[in-house]
């Protein structure tokens, strides 16, 4: 059985489909989430994964400003 028999084969019993990112379910090609609770939890986590790019870049800057000012004065 060659390659392209086994996924025609596999297209034949399930259809076009798509996967959802959070819970991994085959659903619709036409939507993004299977659920509306795989969208909140998509659309939380991407809130505290921006969250927290934030309070790390304050972090680098503060901690930049803080050895700028030890430089000048130590030296």
């Amino acid at each position: 059985m060659s390659q392209s028999t086994w996924k025609d084969q596999i297209k034949k019993k399930w259809g076009p489909h798509s996967h959802c990112p959070i819970c991994g379910k085959a659903m619709p090609t036409d939507k993004q989430f299977c659920s509306q609770n795989c969208r909140d939890n998509y659309h939380g986590s991407q809130k505290k994964q921006k969250k927290k790019s934030r309070i790390q870049m304050l972090f680098m800057v503060g901690m930049m400003a803080v050895l700028f000012v030890f430089l000048f004065i130590f030296s």
